[in-house]
């Protein structure tokens, strides 16, 4: 994608958008069982970078929950940032997930337990995919929404290095896993799937300029 590919920058945040938006259209289109989740976090004065790995840390000791690992098998969300009138930065994260329903009175619970602040918003999707899609997407539009160039400044850097999308389970490298592969076979026996390379047993020789040569397993 060409462009400044800067967070705060108009043309390059709607493009990426669309393009992340047509990504993940695609896959919730066959996917089911879907629910939005929204965990939020106390209001700040200032954006912090610190404050954002937290968010992320937090997350994943979520996920990590044997309750979560085994009720949810996917989620992808972003980390949204809001100026609140007060002045005051609210961060909060929107996902949607893929999995079995869990009650938002323990979601709150739980979250409250790893991230010291109870509020939660859990609402099964129904027949609104592309709306929730939309919803949870627009954060890769919020940068370029600050009027004032100290937020904007401020909000790409507590967002460096920080990925527009966080993917986990059934959604995590989904690019990838949908793409077509094509695997080498063995030119010993066409098995696919199947190399190992056991160059510390002195099977293989990566070293000795040689072209690789089937083990005789006899």
């Amino acid at each position: 994608m060409a462009g400044s590919r800067d967070r705060t920058c108009p043309a390059c945040q709607k493009r990426l958008y669309e393009q992340i938006y047509s990504h993940y259209k695609k896959i919730l289109k066959n996917r089911s069982n879907l629910k939005f989740l929204t965990l939020t976090w106390k209001p700040v004065q200032v954006q912090d970078p610190k404050i954002v790995r937290k968010i992320g840390k937090a997350l994943t000791r979520l996920l990590h929950r044997k309750r979560y690992a085994r009720a949810w098998k996917g989620l992808f969300a972003t980390i949204e940032c809001k100026k609140t009138p007060s002045g005051m930065f609210y961060y909060h994260i929107h996902a949607i997930i893929e999995g079995s329903y869990v009650p938002q009175a323990q979601i709150s619970r739980d979250w409250s337990n790893v991230s010291g602040f109870p509020i939660v918003w859990v609402k099964q999707i129904r027949r609104t995919k592309n709306r929730a899609l939309r919803y949870v997407l627009k954060y890769v539009l919020k940068g370029m929404l600050f009027e004032d160039p100290r937020d904007r400044s401020s909000f790409k850097t507590s967002m460096k290095g920080v990925r527009l999308i966080r993917s986990y389970g059934s959604f995590y490298d989904s690019e990838y896993r949908q793409g077509q592969h094509v695997y080498f076979p063995c030119p010993g026996c066409g098995a696919i799937k199947s190399w190992v390379v056991l160059e510390f047993c002195d099977l293989v020789d990566l070293y000795d300029g040689e072209p690789y040569k089937p083990v005789d397993p006899g």
